[in-house]
């Protein structure tokens, strides 16, 4: 088994990884715990536009649904939608970040990132039961992985977080563009963003959709292997 693993090639264990990944999202409990990943990458958007645009970060809040809240002071109407704006584009960019640096063979660089952002979240933003757990335990994953020091899990691990926050981000992008054309007054930042500019929400959609295509294009051309490299 050893020897079959050390022969797989890049894409090999590229592709295997993105399977795992899906499979992964798709099993009760699990899926969402991995999940959170990405609100993590969201909400910390959010709160990082809030303090790059002097302003204030009160609390985050990551939730057993996915969701999550990102509660924020800044000093004008158009910083607020700077800070709405942020989180979509931002977990995307998060995800290309990480398929860079597994592809550059930077995985443990990789893993001092996801816990150093979840232990700030511990430290300075969130308070609620459920995000507290998460943090703790995501953390002690990592300081497993990072312990163990085994290069193909290492790089497994870090690929398939890499791959969930990707395809998690264009999930929710996806899906607050259907809520900004049906129901913009549901559809979380974008009706935020509707709300202090008085332009429709159905245009911050698209807007925000169509800069996460581009991202997600960007990323798929530089970063996915092509298929052809699964069989040499």
């Amino acid at each position: 088994m050893k020897a079959f693993i050390l022969q797989l090639n890049e894409a090999q264990v590229f592709y295997a990884t993105l399977l795992l990944a899906v499979i992964l999202i798709r099993v009760p409990l699990i899926g969402v715990y991995f999940r959170t990943v990405n609100t993590l990458f969201h909400e910390n958007g959010h709160a990082l536009a809030a303090m790059l645009l002097s302003g204030e970060v009160n609390r985050i809040e990551l939730k057993n649904d996915t969701s999550g809240t990102a509660l924020t002071k800044t000093p004008s109407a158009i910083r607020a939608m700077l800070v709405a704006f942020s989180g979509y584009p931002f977990a995307t960019l998060c995800a290309a970040l990480f398929f860079w640096l597994s592809g550059s063979g930077y995985e443990k660089a990789g893993l001092l990132i996801l816990i150093s952002l979840a232990l700030i979240n511990l430290i300075l933003f969130v308070r609620n039961t459920y995000g507290i757990i998460w943090l703790l335990t995501f953390s002690g994953i990592i300081l497993l992985v990072n312990w163990l020091n085994l290069p193909l899990l290492t790089k497994v691990f870090f690929l398939c977080i890499s791959q969930i926050v990707f395809a998690e981000a264009i999930i929710s992008t996806l899906i607050v563009f259907y809520l900004g054309v049906t129901r913009p007054k549901k559809a979380g930042d974008v009706t935020i963003l509707a709300r202090l500019s008085h332009i429709p929400a159905a245009i911050w959609a698209i807007l925000i959709t169509g800069i996460g295509a581009g991202i997600s294009w960007f990323v798929i051309l530089r970063f996915f292997p092509a298929p052809a490299q699964l069989f040499y």
